[in-house]
């Protein structure tokens, strides 16, 4: 995939990306707020970035002017059912260093786009954890509306996890 937008590209993960996906899930932040996988160890997180790599639904946003990986962004699939062909979930983290300069926005913007017009599909969902009011803003700006809240704590958790769920249809 290659999406090019004003400030930032969508495109496949590279070798060369490693270090800056390193980063990101050593980032305990990225994993509490936008549910990334979170790791200290460089083999762990190497067995991460291969997955990554193989994954058709997961790309890297990248900047425009310098190719730099500055976050991920996902479109996954809702389930197999034939009534959920036509609809998926959006998720996506930035690295720190790069967030409220627009590049989560756009980011989103292009994937809506993508999957409008190429994918031809009906409703684009997103979900962020109840606390996380940046991309809560981000979907809001694009159109997406709240839809319902849902706790996806596992069961005996001492702590609940709700999580929002934003819809945007054509």
């Amino acid at each position: 995939m290659l999406l090019i937008g004003k400030d930032i590209k969508i495109r496949d993960f590279e070798e060369t990306d490693f270090p800056q996906y390193f980063e990101l899930v050593q980032d305990k932040n990225n994993h509490d707020l936008a549910g990334l996988e979170y790791t200290d160890s460089e083999q762990t997180a190497h067995e991460l970035f291969e997955l990554y790599r193989q994954c058709k639904d997961a790309h890297v946003i990248a900047t425009q002017n310098n190719n730099i990986m500055i976050g991920i962004i996902e479109m996954n699939h809702r389930g197999e059912y034939s009534g959920l062909s036509q609809t998926r979930e959006i998720g996506f983290v930035i690295d720190q260093k790069y967030r409220q300069k627009g590049y989560a926005t756009e980011s989103v913007r292009l994937i809506i786009d993508y999957g409008f017009k190429e994918l031809h599909l009906r409703e684009i969902w997103a979900s962020t954890e109840e606390n996380n009011k940046v991309p809560q803003t981000v979907l809001k700006k694009l159109k997406f509306k709240y839809v319902y809240s849902a706790d996806q704590a596992l069961p005996f958790a001492e702590r609940s996890n709700i999580v929002k769920y934003y819809l945007l249809q054509e």
